[in-house]
């Protein structure tokens, strides 16, 4: 499946920052992935949706593709690890509000394209996942301020991961909070 995805327009690195312009592929990329996850999942998802910034047209993004998987209330952790790590994910670990229960797909070991986010459909990160999403792909202002602190971000920050996600944060409270 991965074949005909180009490295230098699709991963990074383990930990590495790198901000790109947007790709048309992008949301390809997440049609694929998603083709795969809903057979498997079955029962186990209410919705998958394509999340992030590669979800949002024009806004520079990490080329990393974000799927939100919203599960069925009665889903357990391991029936999601038992379902997609045959698939190439690599469960990493409960994220809580920040994310659900992330799974990473590799395209090279440490080469990340892809992250799952499973959370309950529905719940609080549900909804602020599809909220951001919604509010960049049509406020141009909000998507404007949001490219620019990404690529400063992307600069200063450009290998370590969490220090460029967590200086994000104030912005998308304050986007999310409708100011």
């Amino acid at each position: 499946m991965h074949a005909e995805w180009s490295e230098a327009q699709l991963g990074l690195a383990k930990g590495a920052v790198r901000v790109l312009e947007s790709q048309p592929g992008w949301p390809k990329v997440f049609e694929q992935l998603a083709s795969r996850l809903w057979p498997a999942l079955g029962d186990l998802a209410v919705a998958i949706e394509h999340v992030g910034s590669t979800a949002v047209p024009d806004l520079p993004a990490k080329p990393i593709v974000d799927i939100a998987v919203g599960l069925a209330a009665d889903t357990q952790l391991v029936d999601v690890i038992t379902t997609l790590t045959p698939l190439g994910y690599e469960f990493r670990g409960d994220k809580h509000q920040d994310g659900g229960w992330l799974f990473v797909y590799s395209t090279r070991p440490l080469y990340r394209v892809a992250h799952v986010h499973a959370v309950r459909h529905g719940d609080p990160q549900w909804r602020r996942y599809l909220m951001f999403r919604d509010r960049l792909r049509s406020d141009p202002a909000a998507r404007r301020a949001y490219a620019q602190l990404k690529c400063q971000l992307a600069a200063q920050h450009a290998d370590d991961r969490q220090a460029y996600t967590s200086a994000k944060n104030s912005l998308i409270t304050k986007l999310l909070s409708g100011a």
